[in-house]
């Protein structure tokens, strides 16, 4: 585990899912509000989804004040160890504590809790992907309970 968040780009996703990702190279572990959450090495996700027509007013998606909040954000959607509107609200004060200016950060959290929705409920490639990496985690002999997650179906 590390105090630094490290990735590393993906050329090709797992499953195709996404279009652009970047890996999580080592677990990434944070505490809020009494709560432990740990995202596991391998998990992949596409940074901070912002359309590219307002990037000149918010930042890019790999912006690196956004890393942080977009990984704990998109963890969270996908195991929904917290409800929608205590991940939103993290991904909010995250945003804040990695110094993105407070309107920006109000904008972006106004944004996922109006639009999130559909994005909440996991489809079947969203559980295909979660499956293969719960794979990916027992097989590097890594406990499924230290993230929150069951074993494979």
């Amino acid at each position: 585990m590390s105090s630094t968040l490290l990735l590393r780009p993906i050329l090709k996703p797992d499953l195709g899912k996404l279009a652009e990702a970047y890996e999580l190279v080592e677990d990434f572990t944070i505490i809020h509000a009494q709560q432990t959450i740990c995202i596991p090495a391998f998990f992949q996700y596409d940074g901070a989804s912002i359309p590219s027509p307002i990037w000149p007013a918010i930042g890019t998606p790999f912006n690196p004040r956004f890393m942080r909040a977009a990984l704990f954000h998109d963890w969270l959607y996908y195991t929904h160890l917290l409800t929608r509107e205590q991940a939103d609200s993290f991904f909010y004060d995250i945003l804040l504590q990695d110094g993105v200016h407070s309107i920006t950060a109000r904008l972006m959290r106004e944004a996922v809790a109006n639009f999130g929705r559909w994005h909440w409920e996991n489809d079947a490639e969203d559980m295909a992907y979660l499956e293969h990496l719960k794979r990916r985690i027992i097989a590097d002999n890594r406990s499924l309970a230290v993230y929150g997650l069951t074993p494979p179906i």
